[in-house]
């Protein structure tokens, strides 16, 4: 294996995946799941935001949206104002 300080993000993952896969240690997988889980973002919304989710929501159960398509000739024509 090449040097850690040498090897590139890619080169790295590779081989990190070529030795897991050929784990059979229980234990060992899961000490490494919790690693990876440790680095995953977890986003934390704020009240504001989830009230606009659930504001979404409820005009998407109304109908009251626009399609991509109909946002498309909507943006055409503002672009055709200027």
């Amino acid at each position: 294996m090449e040097n850690n300080s040498v090897m590139t993000t890619i080169a790295l993952k590779k081989y990190l995946i070529s030795k897991i896969n050929l784990l059979e240690d229980n234990s060992v997988l899961s000490e490494i799941k919790e690693i990876v889980d440790k680095n995953e973002i977890v986003y934390q919304l704020s009240d504001y935001h989830l009230k606009r989710i659930e504001e979404s929501r409820k005009q998407i159960e109304e109908g009251d949206f626009l399609t991509q398509e109909e946002m498309d000739i909507k943006v055409a024509e503002w672009l055709n104002e200027k």
